[in-house]
């Protein structure tokens, strides 16, 4: 070595500080994708939900009648309680699908019922019931579905994250981002 400068050294050093240049960039690319990633996520879970839940629905009221005319007061509470159990149920199977773990016990999954079912009937009232009078129309009942999806997607993970199972922190888990 004759006291001179080493060119490869220098080329190394360049290389380093644009590599670090791109990789300062990456987070805002990855954070938009990610806001697409998430509110298509919310837009599934609402469309998902709302799809099955009506087809239980459907079939849910055969059951419910045929308990109110055997039961009577107790086929009621039992048919009540039985569509409080679907409605947590799917819940519990999306949120579990689409973003984290959800506790599954009877108890659980019938409040998480309970608290969704009260907190969809309220938003969906003000997001598509009230429009849909004032706007009578194929128009109105297509955009109130869109911004509906979107909502009871929000609402439903924002339910779920009550019931959101907890693990410990000393345990290492194959996909951390997911938890």
């Amino acid at each position: 070595m004759s006291g001179g400068i080493d060119e490869s050294k220098i080329d190394e050093l360049k290389e380093s500080f644009e590599k670090s240049k791109k990789d300062e960039s990456e987070p805002e690319t990855k954070k938009k994708e990610k806001t697409w990633v998430i509110l298509a996520k919310y837009f599934l879970h609402g469309v998902a939900f709302s799809l099955i839940f009506a087809t239980l629905v459907f079939l849910w009221a055969f059951g419910f009648f045929a308990l109110i005319v055997l039961g009577s007061f107790i086929g009621l509470a039992i048919g009540l309680g039985l569509l409080m159990l679907i409605t947590g149920g799917i819940n519990c199977f999306l949120t579990s699908l689409l973003w984290f773990p959800v506790k599954t016990s009877f108890w659980s999954i019938l409040g998480h019922g309970i608290v969704l079912f009260i907190a969809l009937i309220v938003v969906n009232v003000i997001i598509v019931a009230v429009p849909s009078l004032a706007f009578p129309g194929l128009v109105t009942t297509i955009i109130t579905f869109i911004i509906s999806s979107f909502i009871d997607g929000f609402v439903s993970r924002g339910v779920a994250g009550f019931w959101k199972e907890e693990y410990p922190a000393d345990v290492e888990y194959e996909n951390p981002e997911v938890l």
